[in-house]
């Protein structure tokens, strides 16, 4: 599936436009009913979730499948999941232009201006430290499948998503 995301703005899914705002009827004529908990409701086979506000308009889209889920969203012209977490850092940072919340230690950075989070669960440093565990308590990591998928996820973001104005400041 082709899907772009436009910050503060929309996301397009195969020509489908998403709107930040749009009515939940709205984005349930679009692409069905999603699997709903409590305001959020998932679509997709759990690859993208919607949150709706209290008056049922949809002012966050989340991507869920990382690298290896079937939706791979675009933004700013890269492939989310499939770009190298740090270099994405970089382009969100510049296309934000002001302040990043980095106060997750790598796990997370939400990009203010242009309302855009992103989150993995792991940090490359995180399996350095596993594999020097490993060393320590004998085990080999030499062609580790384990070690190998966990750098590969920590290299990678697991989510992005994007909120109206002013999302990650609430």
């Amino acid at each position: 599936m082709d899907v772009e995301i436009y910050p503060l703005d929309k996301v397009v899914i195969d020509g489908v436009q998403i709107c930040l705002g749009a009515e939940q009827t709205v984005v349930e004529t679009a692409i069905g009913k999603g699997q709903p908990e409590g305001k959020r409701c998932y679509y997709y086979n759990c690859n993208m979730a919607i949150d709706y506000s209290a008056d049922k308009k949809v002012e966050f889209i989340e991507f869920l499948g990382g690298i290896d889920g079937y939706l791979h969203p675009q933004i700013y012209g890269v492939s989310v999941f499939d770009t190298y977490a740090e270099e994405l850092v970089k382009i969100l940072t510049q296309k934000n232009n002001g302040k990043v919340d980095d106060s997750e230690q790598g796990y997370s950075f939400a990009f203010l201006n242009i309302s855009v989070g992103v989150y993995r669960e792991t940090r490359p440093s995180d399996v350095e430290e596993m594999i020097e565990e490993m060393k320590a308590d004998g085990i080999s990591t030499d062609n580790n499948e384990d070690v190998e998928n966990e750098m590969r996820k920590a290299n990678h973001w697991a989510t992005i998503g994007i909120g109206v104005a002013g999302y990650y400041q609430q």
